[in-house]
């Protein structure tokens, strides 16, 4: 008789990065299936625009409560910075709706992201559970340089020049963790109303917390402290879309036609529309630049309207809301302008291409300042993301060839590994561990 292994993927999908993460680690994981084992994997969802890449692939999706339009994170949740959701009422109806999907499915394993509802009702349950990163969330990594430079939500100390930022972020690292953004009251309080026997505030670090976490970095970036992370937390290397679908050709023509460099300019799923307006301003704001720009106005950030008037008719400017395939569309560009998430800033490395950019959050600042003190990028703090900061920072890195080279050079160690094969035999592992001890038992 053929085993079997079921596993619910659960994501907030309307986040683009992570569902093509979870795609691609899912697909690694069907592939590599044992012949000895029969595995179904059924991906949760609320609702999510990006919903047809799951089917595409091939997987089955169960709908969960509650439904959502998914259109953002940021707008299903309510967020309230620096709290994740709304209200009280919201973070339970998700852990809710969690719940009373693992009770119907039951599932051996649930594979989550940065997905909290999913992590605590997976916990409370008592199902094993699997989680995918963008950074080492753990105390160890943040008490030892994992942030590298102070957040730009710290105005007073940001101002400083950027030498004594860093030192001041290596030395009060620990001290980040008591920032409210790691306290989460609302979901913490949301979670004992549904059994979680830890009142009060949950903390950033625990609840996402898995039973094997896999991290989907490059392992360079995370070296000063991999020795202190604990054995549960695997670095599997970069994992980003590799769709090779075919550019459209306006947008192929536009990136192509000169005379100029050209230039990507994409804030993905969970950027704002004032960053990306602001954006649109710097590529217009001297007629002297002879650069060729196409701009992404995701849908969960503005309508293709706004971002057409800020354009203002510039023929240099091309506002799409189309998907785009970002192999294609960064071979083509010269430099891409970004909000620093990890798909976004692997994807333009991966194409040996360098970034301008600016961070919403930590993890996306992390993201940026790595690729920068790799001399790969430019990032600009929020509160001098303006459009003659962003044309400059353009024309620097166009004039220096040295962010191109190091980028390049970025490029030959991303693309030597294979994110989502590594996180396959990983959770691989795991799983048939998990089966042995099982027998024994």
């Amino acid at each position: 008789m053929t085993a079997s292994i079921h596993i619910v993927l659960s994501v907030a999908w309307q986040d683009a990065g992570d569902t093509t993460r979870a795609i691609a680690m899912a697909t690694a994981l069907r592939d590599q299936c044992p012949s000895a084992l029969k595995l179904k994997i059924d991906f949760l969802s609320c609702g999510s625009r990006f919903e047809y890449q799951i089917t595409d692939a091939g997987f089955n999706i169960v709908p969960a409560q509650p439904r959502v339009r998914g259109i953002s994170v940021a707008h299903d949740l309510g967020w309230d910075w620096p709290e994740f959701f709304g209200s009280e009422e919201i973070a339970k109806s998700f852990i809710d709706g969690q719940l009373a999907a693992f009770r119907l499915l039951k599932p051996d394993i649930v594979f989550h992201g940065m997905w909290a509802p999913a992590s605590i009702a997976a916990r409370l349950l008592g199902i094993r559970t699997i989680n995918f990163l963008p950074v080492p969330l753990h105390p160890s990594a943040f008490a030892h340089g994992l942030v590298r430079d102070l957040p730009d939500m710290m105005p007073l100390f940001t101002r400083l020049p950027r030498p004594m930022r860093r030192n001041l972020a290596w030395w009060a690292s620990g001290l980040m963790t008591r920032a409210p953004i790691f306290r989460q009251r609302r979901l913490g309080a949301a979670a004992a109303a549904c059994g979680w026997p830890v009142k009060g505030p949950i903390s950033l670090f625990d609840m996402n917390m898995a039973d094997l976490n896999l991290v989907n970095d490059h392992p360079v970036f995370h070296q000063e402290y991999l020795h202190r992370l604990p054995s549960n937390i695997v670095l599997t290397g970069p994992l980003y879309a590799k769709n090779d679908s075919e550019l459209n050709p306006d947008i192929a023509m536009h990136l192509k036609k000169g005379p100029g460099p050209s230039i990507l300019i994409t804030m993905g799923s969970s950027g704002t529309e004032e960053f990306l307006f602001e954006a649109i301003r710097a590529m217009k704001l001297d007629p002297v630049d002879d650069w060729s720009a196409v701009i992404l106005a995701s849908k969960s950030i503005c309508s293709i309207d706004r971002a057409r008037e800020v354009a203002d008719g510039d023929t240099r400017l091309f506002v799409t809301d189309h998907f785009i395939p970002a192999p294609a569309a960064n071979a083509l560009a010269d430099v891409v302008i970004s909000h620093g998430g990890q798909g976004t800033v692997q994807c333009a490395l991966a194409a040996g291409k360098p970034i301008v950019g600016v961070a919403l959050q930590v993890e996306q600042q992390t993201n940026l300042d790595n690729a920068m003190n790799a001399g790969a990028a430019i990032r600009i703090q929020k509160q001098s993301w303006k459009a003659r900061n962003i044309r400059n920072a353009v024309l620097t890195v166009l004039r220096d060839p040295i962010y191109a080279a190091n980028a390049i050079a970025l490029a030959e160690t991303l693309n030597a590994m294979d994110g989502a094969k590594t996180a396959a035999e990983v959770m691989w592992k795991f799983i048939l561990d998990e089966q042995a001890e099982k027998l024994k038992a």
